[in-house]
């Protein structure tokens, strides 16, 4: 009975070792598709990209930034200008554990190897108290929000990313960064008597939220499958060709993005959460960053004002 089961793992090993390999020859394969489909996403959001503009990610711990967000760091990097600053700020030291010093320098060694020093990076750390029961005051989340954001100055166009109203994983910390976000613009949009942007081009503030998809087990941990599925039904398929995706609506709200990581940005990706994320490295972490969509997939909800 031990032989039996013995080779039966090994045969299911062996199975899916070799659909690992051909997943990754076709997530190779396919980075021509994967880069072409995220500059198109891009352009119809930005369509200027050599305007004045800000990247601001606000997240609430740190390494948040590339467990969650390295998709959409690592494909609004390529896409504009070396001249547009890149923004993160970190509402808390995560200091749940005692490594709140230790964990906000690894932010800032992570954001090096992701953004590579090849634009103004600037990374501000507050230091809110870390926790599932910890509730954060949001008039001071948006205070400190005002002194990073200057939305005030209509001459740069400002992107704001951070989580939806879900946070990922229900995590209140994560939660309370979209909804300060929200109320940040909220209140720009009342002081200024505005309305939302009938379309990109007129879009001074750019809000992206990122997709948690609640509790769809399968749309969070189908890691890059399902992209890849699409990519090559379209390739394969004589009824996939001939469907051309829908341009996005030019109405504001709930417009949707979805950017992915190439092969490559996803292993720098990884090497950063290896290198720079060194305290958080435990067992648990490596199959997130197998079946995780995050780490591979971001997909927004866009509001522009």
């Amino acid at each position: 009975m031990s032989k039996r089961v013995k080779v039966c793992f090994s045969k299911l090993l062996f199975k899916i070792t070799k659909l690992a390999i051909v997943l990754t020859v076709l997530y190779i394969y396919f980075t021509p598709t994967i880069l072409s489909r995220n500059t198109d996403s891009l352009q119809h959001v930005f369509p200027h990209r050599n305007r004045n503009s800000q990247i601001n990610l606000v997240i609430a711990h740190p390494d948040d930034e590339v467990m969650f967000f390295s998709p959409v760091i690592s494909q609004l990097h390529a896409y504009f200008p070396d001249t547009v600053p890149f923004n993160i700020l970190c509402l808390s030291k995560g200091d749940a554990e005692g490594l709140g010093e230790t964990r906000a320098k690894e932010l800032n060694d992570s954001a090096v190897l992701l953004l590579r020093n090849e634009r103004p990076v600037s990374v501000q750390v507050v230091d809110f108290e870390d926790g599932m029961d910890e509730v954060w005051d949001i008039d001071s989340i948006t205070s400190t929000l005002s002194q990073t954001i200057d939305v005030n100055n209509e001459k740069v166009s400002q992107i704001i990313v951070t989580f939806d109203s879900y946070g990922v994983s229900n995590h209140i910390n994560h939660k309370s960064c979209h909804i300060a976000v929200e109320k940040f613009i909220d209140d720009y949009v009342r002081s200024k008597g505005k309305e939302n942007a009938e379309n990109a081009e007129n879009a001074h503030i750019t809000a992206l939220y990122l997709r948690s998809y609640k509790n769809n087990f399968f749309l969070k941990y189908n890691f890059f499958i399902w992209e890849i599925l699409k990519m090559l039904y379209r390739t394969v398929s004589p009824f996939g060709k001939s469907i051309q995706p829908l341009a996005p609506s030019t109405t504001t709200e709930k417009n949707g993005l979805l950017l992915m990581n190439t092969h490559s940005q996803y292993i720098l990706a990884f090497a950063a959460m290896l290198n720079a994320h060194k305290s958080q490295v435990v067992w648990f972490r490596y199959g997130w960053w197998l079946l995780s969509r995050f780490v591979f997939v971001n997909e927004f909800d866009i509001f522009t004002y």
